[in-house]
């Protein structure tokens, strides 16, 4: 569960986070087009055309002129300004070009107005006299005009806010919605287990029944005493298989979702694989498997971050798998080596056997067994092997040995 809350808290922040993001580009681009943009937002047209004077002197003549005021606007912009009457001519300019023209057509103005004229792009407004036309230097403004029908307006006006509101919906429901598809694939998740763990338990607890319902049987003579220690051996090793059992689909649970408290820190490699060997050897272990164990040198004070008992409970686990699938005996080798794989040199930590190997559907369930909602059998070790290993980001092969057996190796990072 803390997986997905993790997860869903992780969708949400990095929504947040792009939210802010696009509205601080937006506040940049913003601020850079109001810093910089000397064109349409920044050009004031009408306080130019305001300081544009029109006086009439003898026999009725015209003239026109810019105030200081005005000049000193369109000097800042580097621009020129003209007056054109009604039939196109340049009655009046100021800082025009050379290259343009004193007369214009009609097809001329339209273009210029709402293009470039000769590549300067002006701006024009209407005066008591004609167009007043104030432009820029070439290369200072980008200019284009867009137009849209009204329909398509009113229909963006209407499908924003429809368009938001689903954002907002979707938000609210994504995560609702992930955290249900989790509930219930780990309730699946929890059916596979509980399912798998019966059929392993019930091996065990039928030989418990029976060799209790055995020594109630018993008479309690000297002659059946072997008897009854030899019984009395076997329920506990039945029992602590089922203890195991238990535990592991505990420690699998707890890595799978995160509700377990483990702590990294510096381990002594070598060390923990010994104490972990000790714990097997000390519960009346067979003496029909041998233990064979092999660390090189160099690697004695190897220390590796992460939980000592969940790397006790991975070689635990390993160990019994040789057993259970060896039940003639076998000899158990672990071994801590650095070997060469992809031109890198890597610390390998291998358990294996020499006993009957695994059959090829086994093997394939086991490798599997890291994605599959469904325990094989005897899969629950298997798969919280997996899980050790990712949490310690560990890489895991799974293969049997080219003479005989069955060998599980661990890259170690």
């Amino acid at each position: 569960m803390r997986k997905v809350e993790k997860f869903v808290k992780i969708l949400l922040m990095t929504a947040m986070v792009i939210t802010v993001l696009l509205f601080a580009d937006v506040c940049v681009l913003v601020l850079m087009v109001a810093q910089t943009d000397k064109g349409i937002t920044a050009l004031p047209l009408e306080q130019i055309s305001e300081q544009f004077e029109r006086t009439v002197g003898e026999n009725a003549q015209v003239h026109y002129s810019l105030s200081v005021e005005g000049m000193d606007i369109v000097d800042r912009f580097e621009g020129f300004a003209f007056l054109m009457d009604d039939a196109g001519k340049v009655v009046w300019s100021y800082h025009l070009p050379d290259e343009l023209p004193l007369r214009y057509t009609v097809r001329q103005i339209v273009q210029f107005v709402r293009f470039y004229l000769k590549d300067y792009p002006v701006f024009t407004r209407i005066v008591e006299d004609g167009v007043l036309v104030v432009g820029l230097p070439r290369q200072s403004v980008w200019k284009y005009q867009f137009s849209f029908r009204i329909e398509t307006i009113e229909l963006l006006l209407r499908i924003l806010p429809l368009l938001f509101l689903a954002n907002v919906v979707l938000a609210l429901i994504v995560p609702v919605v992930l955290i249900r598809r989790d509930a219930h694939r780990r309730e699946m998740q929890r059916t596979s287990w509980i399912a798998g763990v019966s059929h392993d338990i019930r091996t065990p607890l039928a030989l418990v029944i029976g060799y209790a319902d055995e020594l109630a049987h018993l008479r309690t003579d000297a002659m059946e005493a072997e008897a009854v220690t030899v019984r009395a051996q076997r329920i506990e090793q039945q029992a602590i298989r089922i203890r195991t059992l238990v535990t592991n689909l505990n420690t699998s649970n707890k890595l799978a979702y995160g509700m377990g408290v483990w702590h990294r820190e510096k381990v002594l490699l070598p060390a923990v694989l010994r104490a972990s060997i000790c714990e097997v050897l000390n519960r009346d272990f067979d003496e029909k498997y041998d233990i064979d164990v092999c660390i090189e040198e160099s690697l004695e004070s190897l220390y590796v971050s992460g939980d000592k008992e969940l790397i006790k409970r991975l070689i635990e686990n390993l160990m019994n798998n040789a057993i259970s699938h060896n039940p003639q005996g076998c000899t158990i080798k672990i071994s801590l080596t650095q070997k060469r794989r992809c031109l890198l040199h890597k610390t390998v930590l291998e358990v294996s056997d020499n006993g009957c190997g695994v059959s090829r559907r086994q093997l394939r369930a086991f490798r599997l067994a890291r994605h599959s909602d469904r325990l094989p059998e005897h899969g629950l070790g298997v798969r919280l092997v997996w899980q050790i290993a990712s949490f310690h980001h560990w890489q895991v092969s799974f293969c049997n040995n080219p003479e005989s057996g069955f060998s599980c190796k661990l890259y170690i990072k």
